[in-house]
């Protein structure tokens, strides 16, 4: 937020609560004619547990009807609300809202018109080319990617640590700076540990040097924080470029490799994807215009502490997202002819620095990408998990969204998409 020029105030949470809340007042005194609010008395996953009312709907309570708002005062509105006369025709309109509503509480079938998805008997049927993040992100929120796609919206980045997001995005950038400048082959020779090294310090170090003179510019110094996030990311960058420097067996390498601009990626008989997407790193042995006949190693770096690929419980690997982008990656790679194709994560947490996972693993659980691939074409998603969730992050929905119990929307995603259902509970894999 802006205070005066050249100053400007970081919002934390608070402060952005406080923003919301005069904004919600102003919009309460805008009204002309009266202000209808609704509450529940109890949790809707929890109908055991009351509610207790909020601070901003106490205070309202209290300044028009001059009472604290108490569980018994809640409880008396809502048995006086149960006799107000009721209307002598049912508008259609609201009728409508109804039988969305009980639909999407219906467990018993699968995700139609009123959950993410178009209706089964329109012609028109658009298929969105997505990219491998959607792709990923599709198993664990459809709604949001069905929203993001169908409709053209999404809610706004958070902003509120964008040091995350920047640090990867630093990292993987250095990181393609390991390779010589390209002169239109596919592949350049593998780099020695100390030139890998070289190239990603001078990548590094060119943006700190940017910003340096950017701030000397207007006469000022780089801040402290910004150097603590660029030390951090120059060590990671320079962490995971030693570790797939001390590969064996590799000559040939390219970085930031596009798939999917070649055409569809075909599953099986009958069964392609529509995707796009960009491979961190790509291993080769032999030098050649084309990936046909070769041996493909392909890398994905993560600056977290993600763990290695495993071939135990890849089918849950595979729903849950983790090992899902991989695997898109060596199908593409196959369908570009290579004869073997190998996966790994590399970060901080690997200490297997070789391939982890062969598109051969991937053969038993065709169902799965199949699946995706009827999303894509019927453009039936659907809706899975807790839209604000208490203890993961979450990405917020940008329209406002009613909250369905989380056991009716595992039904309803089971009917919907059989290949896409855990094989075993959370709790079995602690």
């Amino acid at each position: 937020m802006s205070v005066r020029e050249n100053h400007s105030l970081y919002l934390g949470p608070g402060e952005q609560r406080v923003i919301a809340l005069h904004q919600f007042d102003a919009l309460v005194e805008s009204a002309t004619e009266g202000v209808t609010l609704a509450a529940s008395l109890v949790q809707e996953d929890a109908p055991e547990r009351f509610w207790n009312p909020s601070e901003c709907l106490t205070e309202l309570y209290l300044k028009t009807r001059g009472g604290p708002l108490t569980q018994t005062t809640l409880k008396n509105l809502q048995h006086a609300t149960a006799l107000l006369p009721k209307p002598a025709a049912v508008v259609t309109d609201v009728e409508q809202t109804l039988i969305a509503f009980n639909t999407r509480r219906d467990s018993s079938k699968p995700a139609g018109e009123y959950d993410y998805a178009l209706r089964s008997n329109e012609s028109y049927r658009p298929v969105p080319k997505l990219s491998v993040s959607d792709l990923e992100r599709m198993v664990s929120s459809p709604a949001i990617i069905w929203m993001k796609r169908y409709l053209g919206i999404e809610a706004p980045k958070d902003a509120v640590n964008p040091w995350a997001a920047t640090t990867g995005k630093w990292v993987h950038h250095w990181l393609a700076n390991i390779i010589e400048a390209g002169d239109g082959r596919i592949f350049s020779a593998f780099p020695s540990l100390t030139e890998i090294d070289k190239r990603i310090r001078l990548a590094a170090d060119e943006r700190c040097a940017a910003l340096r003179r950017l701030c000397d510019s207007v006469r000022k110094v780089v801040p402290d924080w910004w150097n603590s996030g660029w030390l951090n990311a120059r060590y990671l960058a320079r962490h995971l470029g030693a570790k797939i420097g001390g590969a064996k067996g590799w000559e040939w390498i390219a970085t930031e490799l596009a798939v999917g601009r070649e055409g569809a990626v075909k599953i099986a008989d009958g069964v392609e994807l529509e995707l796009h997407g960009q491979v961190d790193l790509v291993l080769a042995q032999n030098d050649a215009p084309s990936f046909a006949g070769q041996k493909i190693w392909i890398v994905d770096y993560k600056t977290g502490s993600t763990k290695e690929l495993k071939t135990s419980d890849l089918h849950d690997n595979l729903v849950k997202g983790t090992t899902l982008q991989l695997g898109l990656y060596a199908l593409a790679m196959r369908e570009r002819g290579a004869a073997e194709v190998s996966v790994s994560i590399i970060s901080l947490a690997v200490k297997n620095v070789g391939p982890q996972l062969s598109v051969v693993d991937l053969a038993p659980h065709t169902d799965v990408f199949a699946d995706l691939a009827e999303m894509q074409f019927t453009g039936v998603f659907g809706m899975k998990g807790e839209i604000r969730p208490a203890f993961v992050y979450s990405a917020p929905y940008p329209l406002a969204t009613l909250q369905i119990d989380n056991d009716i929307l595992e039904d309803k995603w089971a009917l919907t998409h059989p290949a896409l259902v855990l094989e075993k509970e959370e709790w079995e894999t602690w």
